[in-house]
């Protein structure tokens, strides 16, 4: 058996699991982020362009979401965090430098939305 036959895949790992746990709290935040990009693109485009049920329907929900169920953000915050102090990857390390900056971002609108 070589040695590639016999490692432990790295995603069953300590580390590759909590990367797992941080992709999958990071999707509703990417859910948000891909209609909203494209609702901006399209908007500039098409300055007159009449409401989308696609483009618009989600980022309106998740800016009345987000003021109430924001808060839950510190938990992947945390996990992300905690996720970074581990032995990574390079390219995991990156994915979850973005991960936490979405969180953070998220986080700083739920504040600035109850705040502001």
């Amino acid at each position: 058996m070589t040695e590639m036959a016999r490692q432990e895949p790295w995603i069953e790992t300590g580390p590759g699991g909590w990367f797992f746990v941080n992709a999958v709290l990071v999707a509703p935040e990417i859910m948000v982020l891909i209609p909203l990009t494209l609702q901006r693109v399209i908007g500039f485009l098409n300055p007159a362009r009449e409401p989308s049920p696609y483009l618009d329907t989600i980022p309106f929900v998740a800016a009345h979401a987000l003021p109430i169920v924001g808060w839950l953000l510190v938990i992947p915050i945390g996990t992300t965090v905690k996720n970074l102090r581990m032995d990574l990857h390079p390219l995991a390390r990156a994915a979850l430098v973005v991960f936490l900056l979405l969180h953070v971002a998220f986080l700083g609108y739920t504040v600035w939305s109850v705040v502001g």
